[in-house]
């Protein structure tokens, strides 16, 4: 702190704004949740879905899982549960295997903001800038094999 306030006023307002500059930035990224549907065609695949988001915020990542995957048995074409199975599977640190339901999810509404607008989703199909990954940690499971 000191050191900090022996620096000319100058050199101190610039680290104060540099440090604002990235804490504001970092919270540009909020965490992705997952995502419900209205049970119209199919509301047995909604209602497992929906299932499977109260297990995903309750930690339940795995139960949560085989939930938005027993709701793309009955329909493969709900990109809710495509996106909510590569949440959940980034939760497992399986990411992998949520590249390519995020990939899915992507082809299936390739115009819903929520999910292309998503940093888990833009960072796992390798959309994000370099300084966008950095920032939300996505440079962690880039290029896993």
């Amino acid at each position: 702190m000191r050191k900090f306030l022996q620096l000319g006023k100058t050199q101190g307002w610039s680290i104060v704004m540099m440090v604002v500059c990235v804490v504001g930035i970092h919270g540009c990224f909020p965490q992705a949740v997952p995502l419900a549907t209205l049970p119209l065609a199919q509301p047995e695949a909604a209602a497992l879905n929906l299932k499977g988001i109260d297990q995903y915020h309750v930690g339940e990542w795995e139960a949560a899982l085989q939930l938005f995957q027993s709701s793309i048995h009955v329909n493969p074409l709900l990109v809710e549960a495509h996106f909510n199975a590569a949440l959940a599977l980034h939760q497992l640190d399986r990411h992998q295997e949520a590249t390519r339901y995020f990939q899915q999810a992507g082809v299936l509404d390739p115009e819903n903001q929520s999910i292309i607008g998503s940093t888990l989703y833009r960072n796992h199909v390798g959309l994000s800038s370099t300084l966008e990954r950095h920032l939300s940690g996505g440079y962690r499971y880039q290029g896993e094999k």
